[in-house]
């Protein structure tokens, strides 16, 4: 799929709108909401969201459009940035356009890491997440495919995930 600006920018707005004022809820968890559902939704149907390639950083996967994105809505006054210590907020000052933005199944899995991220880690616990064995190889600065998330080391599934994956099972008729 190629790199489509636009649904990032809208992505990102969304994001921001979603999430942005929840506690602790900063640029960090913003990336990685984006990363992962990029990856997952990658996993799952061949095809990200957006197309867009993400970078080796210090705290895991960006999108490298990530900082010209965000200065477009900051032009735009569509998002405002501030930062609360060592927290870099970025909240939605307008409500993003969310007509004909995403298909139902992608929006389901974005609203799912919103979610996950913000109610189960820190940025530091996602961070930590995301530092797995392609961000590992890669030197800081140089591109993570996607598909890159196919050489997460293996590891038994917890409890929680091998209901959830019964229960998917059990919805497509293979139990």
């Amino acid at each position: 799929m190629d790199y489509d600006a636009e649904k990032l920018r809208r992505l990102f707005h969304y994001v921001a709108w979603k999430a942005g004022r929840r506690d602790w809820f900063g640029a960090t968890k913003l990336y990685k909401v984006l990363w992962f559902a990029d990856a997952r939704q990658y996993v799952l149907t061949g095809k990200s969201i957006t197309g867009e390639t993400y970078i080796r950083e210090k705290y895991g996967p960006i999108p490298r459009h990530a900082m010209q994105v965000k200065a477009q809505l900051e032009a735009a006054k569509a998002i405002k940035v501030t930062k609360e210590g060592s927290l870099t907020r970025i909240v939605a000052l307008t409500k993003p356009d969310t007509q004909d933005f995403l298909a139902e199944e992608e929006l389901k899995v974005v609203d799912y890491w919103i979610d996950n991220i913000d109610k189960n880690h820190t940025a530091g616990s996602i961070s930590e997440e995301t530092h797995d064995y392609a961000w590992e190889i890669a030197r800081m600065g140089e591109e993570l495919p996607l598909n890159a998330i196919f050489a997460n080391r293996i590891r038994e599934p917890t409890d929680s995930e091998m209901e959830k994956f019964r229960q998917r099972a059990k919805t497509l008729g293979l139990l």
